[in-house]
């Protein structure tokens, strides 16, 4: 006969089942916000949880943003050059402290509003919200007759200069892996470097 303790000791088959379903791993479940993704559009953050970048995706990416950067870049530094001479003419010299002011308050303000655009309706949306507002508001400046058409135009293009900054940041960080970023928004870069003195001959080549 066994002993009576070590029969007590051994463990039932009840339990024996409760330990082995305990020991497998759970099954994932899927929110059911994101179920049926293969037919359903996503945008935002829902579409970065879904998406695998491929490499010739990123590349492709990352050259656009270089060739975006170098066309900002160019604008930015060409019309600093400009600028003087376009406020003179409008005899309004002194209120250029006011264009500076309200640039900066502009990037530093408008910042969060398209990360959360692109967060609700997508990158790709918000990177064209973005770049066309920054492409009217430099044709309204090409155009303007006066101060206040002048300034109007520069309030929208720093809207989408804004928005350009911020998405560009936000996109590298979704399709690059963490150690790659910061060479790949290096690279990127360069241009602001370049620009700053390219633009400044195209700058006096426009006033000339």
């Amino acid at each position: 006969m066994g002993n009576p303790h070590e029969a007590g000791m051994a463990d039932s088959p009840a339990t024996q089942s409760s330990s082995s379903l305990e020991a497998q791993p759970k099954a994932f479940v899927m929110d059911p916000e994101f179920a049926g993704t293969a037919n359903a559009t996503l945008t935002g953050v829902k579409k970065k949880l879904v998406t695998d970048w491929r490499r010739f995706d990123k590349i492709l990416i990352s050259v656009g943003i270089f060739f975006i950067n170098f066309i900002t870049a160019l604008d930015s530094s060409s019309t600093g050059t400009i600028q003087p001479r376009v406020l003179s003419e409008f005899n309004s010299m002194t209120r250029a402290g006011v264009i500076s002011t309200v640039t900066y308050l502009l990037i530093a303000g408008m910042r969060p509003v398209f990360a959360k655009i692109s967060d609700v309706f997508g990158h790709l949306q918000g990177l064209v919200l973005s770049t066309s507002l920054h492409t009217l508001g430099f044709l309204i400046c090409a155009l303007a007759k006066n101060f206040g058409t002048l300034f109007g135009g520069t309030v929208i293009s720093v809207l989408g200069q804004a928005g350009y900054g911020t998405l560009v940041a936000i996109i590298i960080a979704d399709i690059l892996p963490i150690h790659l970023r910061a060479s790949v928004t290096a690279y990127v870069s360069v241009p602001n470097v370049t620009n700053y003195y390219l633009g400044v001959e195209v700058g006096n080549g426009l006033i000339d």
